[in-house]
């Protein structure tokens, strides 16, 4: 019998260099990691970028060597990430952006989270792992459906200018007794309040495309049980088969116990916690 090929997740990021000597006070100022604690382990780490307000703006893979940092973008706008940088980089910061070409990066497939997976980067004069047929990569439609069940957001649909990364299961990127850092003041008040106003969740269900569309609400009841309320809003939609569906919404925090609700036209949803979602307290 032959031995089926594990799949790949095998993608190319956007991704950005920064040089000098101030490299990592500056990265530690601006992003949601322990940058000088992250230094000393010597390895790849995740972290936010955030808005002032704690937004979401883009969660980032850095790999910091000598007075530099190699940025990948796993998710966020790398145009919106390098003019926010340039904005308030300072002679004093004594550093220097540049984009540089896109990262390749390799990950396993499986249903442990990705954020606790082993991963690579791959350098692109590194050919010969591209000779090793246990694995498979994964095509499009795969991998896209991965990363729904994983929970991974995705810019301009999870991440869509209001949510923030304990909303959206990230809360593991968050450094809780760092120095001031971009949006320090909007996730501690988070943090102190214990009050957001969603959750990331994965949902299947069957019925028709016009039910499931991104923005399309989802309801506590049947449409035929009276009297219903807004449970949140589809951010990603998937067809998987003529009638299945699945994709993730942004759940109320009032609903977060539920395991199933309704689509304006009465269909069944399963709502689940996605693989890698973190409880943000």
């Amino acid at each position: 019998m032959t031995e089926s090929q594990a799949l790949i997740w095998d993608e190319t990021f956007p991704s950005l260099l920064l040089k000098g000597q101030g490299t990592t006070s500056f990265l530690h100022g601006q992003t949601t990691a322990d940058v000088f604690a992250q230094k000393e382990l010597d390895r790849i780490f995740m972290c936010c970028w955030l808005s002032t307000k704690g937004s979401l703006k883009a969660v980032l893979e850095i790999r910091l060597s000598d007075d530099m940092a190699e940025i990948v973008i796993i998710c966020g706008e790398i145009n919106s990430i390098r003019d926010g940088f340039e904005s308030v980089i300072f002679p004093a910061d004594k550093v220097k952006l540049e984009v540089i070409d896109p990262i390749r990066r390799r990950q396993e497939i499986n249903n442990n989270s990705w954020k606790e997976s082993d991963f690579s980067w791959i350098d692109k004069n590194n050919f010969s792992i591209d000779g090793i047929t246990k694995y498979k990569k994964a095509t499009k439609e795969e991998l896209e459906g991965w990363k729904i069940r994983q929970g991974i957001p995705s810019f301009n649909k999870e991440m869509n200018g209001e949510t923030n990364p304990y909303e959206l299961g990230l809360a593991d990127t968050i450094n809780l007794d760092k120095g001031c850092y971009l949006g320090q003041e909007a996730m501690a008040k988070f943090f102190r309040s214990k009050s957001l106003k969603y959750q990331l969740r994965y949902w299947e269900a069957y019925g028709e495309n016009d039910n499931f569309q991104i923005g399309k609400k989802f309801f506590n009841t049947n449409k035929n049980e009276g009297y219903k309320k807004n449970v949140g809003v589809v951010t990603s939609s998937i067809r998987v088969d003529d009638n299945f569906f699945n994709g993730l919404a942004l759940i109320k925090k009032t609903f977060l116990d539920y395991d199933f609700c309704f689509s304006e036209n009465g269909d069944s949803i399963t709502i689940k916690k996605p693989i890698s979602f973190t409880n943000p307290f």
